[in-house]
């Protein structure tokens, strides 16, 4: 069907990691996965790999770790392989486990996330002398689901205090509402399917004792122009870099006539983490200092 042979490994399941030993203590395995988060649809691939259990290419089956051979081993002895999962299928026929050649198969997830979105795969490793099993071994492994479709929600709050502050005027410039929708492929890349806009708005303003400040306008908004980025493959978050502009100060009149035009900054500089389920969220505390606190809160919704 496939054949067997080394997988690439993700950082979830290092090749070479420890092996199992059996019941019996006949023999060892392990169960390597080449990926664990998966969307719907997507396939994992799993091989086995043991040592000691003999073959008749090795008849004492010593050595370093094979795929093993299934069926008639020779000399009476004969070596079965049972594969099963949960969440095999999803009412449609699709997803579920498809065994291989000998200790390999391929997982390929259900259209419709389960709750919660972990999946289990199991193997039994069956050793017989004829028509008696005289040694066996089960392993597992966990796989995580994450849906392809994503809303990204961003509001921002940048308040200045005359109160405790060396601030020339008191306001709340707010941004909320701006939404960016997001696409996971299957090689768990993330991008933006357009760019996102919101308005900004300013309450409470006042000038403080002293300043020359008179006025205060909103002018224009946050921005974003794309998201990149992708899920770690082992943990299943959501690794995103935001393109995008934040308006950090409204437009200032003085008495003077003289105008402040509106500060703009990147909207985040770092690396946004966030799981990879509905109403996920994180806020950003001051990324400014000084005597304005500015907020940036994401949060995360399935796009259905």
């Amino acid at each position: 069907m496939f054949p067997a042979g080394a997988l690439a490994q993700d950082a979830g399941a290092p090749a070479g990691a420890p092996l199992n030993r059996s019941n019996a203590g006949r023999f060892s395995c392990r169960l390597d996965v080449n990926r664990r988060v998966l969307i719907p649809g997507a396939t994992a691939e799993l091989e086995l790999h043991c040592t000691g259990i003999p073959s008749t290419r090795n008849p004492t089956g010593e050595g370093a770790p094979a795929v093993p051979q299934v069926g008639d081993l020779g000399g009476g002895r004969s070596l079965r392989v049972q594969w099963s999962s949960s969440g095999s299928s999803d009412g449609t026929g699709v997803g579920g486990l498809t065994p291989g050649f000998n200790g390999n198969a391929r997982y390929t997830a259900p259209l419709q996330i389960p709750d919660p979105p972990e999946l289990e795969v199991r193997v039994r490793v069956d050793l017989s002398e004829g028509a008696r099993v005289v040694d066996s071994l089960a392993l597992t492994t966990s796989l995580r689901l994450i849906e392809r479709s994503w809303r990204l929600e961003i509001d921002t709050t940048h308040a200045s205090r005359c109160v405790g502050m060396r601030a020339l005027a008191n306001y709340e410039l707010t941004c909320r509402g701006m939404t960016v929708d997001l696409s996971v492929r299957d090689d768990l890349r993330v991008e933006s399917l357009g760019p996102g806009r919101c308005s900004a708005r300013v309450a409470n303003f006042g000038s403080c004792d002293e300043s020359t400040v008179r006025r205060g306008r909103a002018v224009g908004g946050n921005t974003v122009t794309a998201v990149t980025g992708r899920v770690d493959p082992v943990s299943g978050q959501l690794l995103l870099e935001i393109d995008g502009q934040r308006v950090s100060s409204p437009e200032l009149t003085h008495a003077d006539r003289h105008v402040d035009a509106p500060r703009t900054l990147p909207l985040l500089g770092a690396t946004l983490n966030l799981p990879a389920q509905d109403g996920a969220s994180r806020s950003y505390g001051n990324l400014e200092g000084g005597p304005s606190g500015m907020q940036v809160e994401f949060r995360l919704h399935r796009r259905n």
